[in-house]
């Protein structure tokens, strides 16, 4: 059964920095950052302790998708698409044991991490990734482009893709593109899920 928990304390957000490093190219993510952002894992039941998915919502600024831009840049694209950087919520360092999830598990996560987005009550959600595969995919719901470019990541030089979505058109665009999917496996493989404990996001 897959459940999910959120982490509060210094040696659970370590534990995530810790993960998320090693899945994710040397990438890393500040947990001083992650005390005040929204950040959930998942695991099986049967191998209590074992973490097999995670992410972070951050509602407030600094977001990590603007700092690693310039402050000319991130001002331009800012203006350019009316955006007030008060009214952004992001979603990163997204990392997954695919295997572990299987196909349903995986949309699980996803359906999470969309409704902790939405309840952080942003206007406009922001995600980001260094791979080409995963920006198509992560692109089918937050379908509208915001930068592409080479920039310094933890020390690295990364080619980079954000992209953005308002809180209007997520969940039909999350549907539209999961419904489909969805229904080619629902019959070949169920995972149970427990919902609690599910906590909104401030």
């Amino acid at each position: 059964m897959l459940q999910t928990q959120l982490l509060r304390t210094p040696a659970d957000l370590q534990q995530f920095v810790t993960i998320y490093h090693l899945r994710s190219q040397g990438i890393s993510v500040d947990p001083v950052f992650l005390e005040r952002a929204t950040v959930r894992v998942f695991l099986d039941q049967n191998q209590p302790g074992e973490w097999i998915a995670g992410y972070f919502v951050n509602a407030n600024p600094p977001h990590r998708y603007f700092s690693v831009l310039p402050a000319d840049c991130k001002l331009r694209l800012l203006q350019e698409k009316a955006i007030a950087e008060e009214d952004v919520a992001e979603i990163g360092a997204i990392w997954m044991d695919v295997k572990a999830l299987g196909r349903l598990g995986r949309w699980m996560v996803y359906l999470f991490m969309l409704a902790d987005a939405y309840a952080t009550n942003r206007p406009y959600l922001i995600g980001g990734t260094v791979h080409m595969q995963l920006r198509d995919f992560q692109m089918q719901v937050m379908k509208h482009p915001l930068f592409e470019g080479d920039v310094e990541v933890a020390g690295q030089i990364h080619h980079i893709w954000e992209y953005y979505t308002n809180r209007d058109e997520l969940w039909f665009d999350f549907l539209n593109f999961t419904v489909p999917e969805m229904r080619r496996y629902v019959t070949r493989e169920t995972i149970p899920f427990n919902l609690a404990p599910f906590c909104r996001s401030a």
